[in-house]
Order: structure tokens, then sequence, then C-alpha cells
């Protein structure tokens, strides 16, 4: 999996944009075409590539941005509680 990769890797480190990095890179070897497609899917998904491309199509006003990113920080909080839940159920 390790030709599946960004080609620098280190714009993975805190702090960085994903626009900032260098572009995706996926390498098709022997496995074939569709398993390097499935690949940069992957890859992209992670990223957010989509995701930023369909939030920056139309003008959000800056009240939208606040309560977008308001929301999305209780997601985070939620979704890391909820991990921590489950790990700590997991010790006796």
């Amino acid at each position: 999996m390790a030709e599946y990769r960004r080609r620098d890797d280190q714009g993975s480190e805190a702090g960085t944009h994903p626009s900032h990095r260098r572009p995706l890179e996926v390498i098709v070897d022997e496995r074939g075409v569709e398993s390097a497609l499935r690949a940069f899917k992957r890859l992209v998904l992670r990223d957010g590539i989509l995701r930023d491309l369909k939030r920056k199509q139309s003008y959000e006003k800056p009240g939208e941005r606040k309560r977008r990113k308001v929301r999305e920080a209780a997601r985070r909080r939620r979704k890391q509680q909820a991990r921590a839940l489950r790990r700590d159920n997991g010790r006796p």
C-alpha cells in the first residue's frame, strides 16, 4: 500500500491545509487500473477534496461559515467522546 500515498507525505502534518499540499499520485502496478482508481478515490475522500470543492461552489456568508464551523466542531467532539466511551467500556 506504500505506492498509494501523497508524493511527499509531508503535508499530513498538523497545521497544513489540504490545498497547500502537492498533488496526489497513484501508481498503476500489476493490480491494474481499477485498483489504482479505488485507491485514488479513497485518497480524495480522506483529504476532503470533494467536500471543499462543493463548499466553494457558491458564496458562503460569514455567519453561515461560523455556524458550519461550530457544527463541525460539535460533531468532532461527539465522535471523540463516543470513541473514548467505547474505549473505556472495553476495559474492566
